[in-house]
């Protein structure tokens, strides 16, 4: 594919979060997907964990146990948790993505 392989954990990641929705299991089940493909993409690991974690951070949702301790130690109401997170946590994915990148640009 012509996609750069810096996207491909950060894509998968972000895939399963969308279907499944608990960032745990995201976090368990997106490195052993992946691990056929590491020396193909021939990124460091480190790399890939944290572009794993960036896509990880794109999505959030109801079924993410965060999602909930977010609510009770804010003590906020469900409506107000997704009015405050949801862009916060996109931002925090895309924005952790970019460093990761750059990380890779200039250090690797």
């Amino acid at each position: 594919m012509s996609l750069p392989h810096i996207l491909v954990p950060f894509l998968i990641a972000a895939a399963l979060q969308t279907v499944q929705g608990s960032r745990v299991v995201t976090m368990l089940v997106a490195p052993s997907l992946l691990l056929p493909l590491v020396p193909e993409l021939g990124l460091p690991p480190e790399i890939i964990i944290l572009s794993i974690a960036s896509g990880i951070f794109l999505i959030f949702h109801v079924s993410d146990p965060f999602f909930w301790i977010f609510g009770e130690l804010a003590e906020l109401e469900p409506s107000e948790v997704f009015r405050s997170n949801t862009l916060g946590s996109a931002v925090m994915g895309i924005v952790s993505f970019l460093l990761t990148s750059a990380v890779y640009l200039f250090f690797y």
